[in-house]
């Protein structure tokens, strides 16, 4: 018997739970991608002051390309009164709940 055929079934679960995997984790890439608050530019506002003051943990470079992907830009370019739509940051507010447990005795 050959590989296949002795152990295919194994190969089949295996398979299928990669595939269930990498769907799952496309999906949560997808969605965290989509969300996104607004804001207007003000005068002397550049994506680079934006990306210093909204990035979070991302390295700016990167936050300026999730901004020129979920806008649709071909430049780095933005005009005062343009409404433009930023990566929506994690906050970095403590859980309360976990806040309150470690507090407990």
């Amino acid at each position: 018997m050959t590989f296949i055929q002795k152990y295919g079934f194994i190969l089949l679960i295996v398979f299928l739970c990669t595939a269930f995997t990498l769907a799952a984790v496309m999906k949560e890439a997808k969605t965290a991608s989509t969300s996104f608050v607004e804001l207007t530019i003000a005068e002397g506002d550049t994506l680079w002051g934006l990306a210093q003051d909204y990035s979070g943990k991302d390295q700016p470079t990167k936050w300026i390309a999730k901004v020129m992907e979920l806008n649709d830009m071909q430049s780095t370019t933005i005009r005062t009164g343009e409404t433009l739509k930023l990566p929506e940051i994690e906050s970095v507010m403590p859980d309360p709940m976990m806040t309150e447990l470690a507090g407990e005795d």
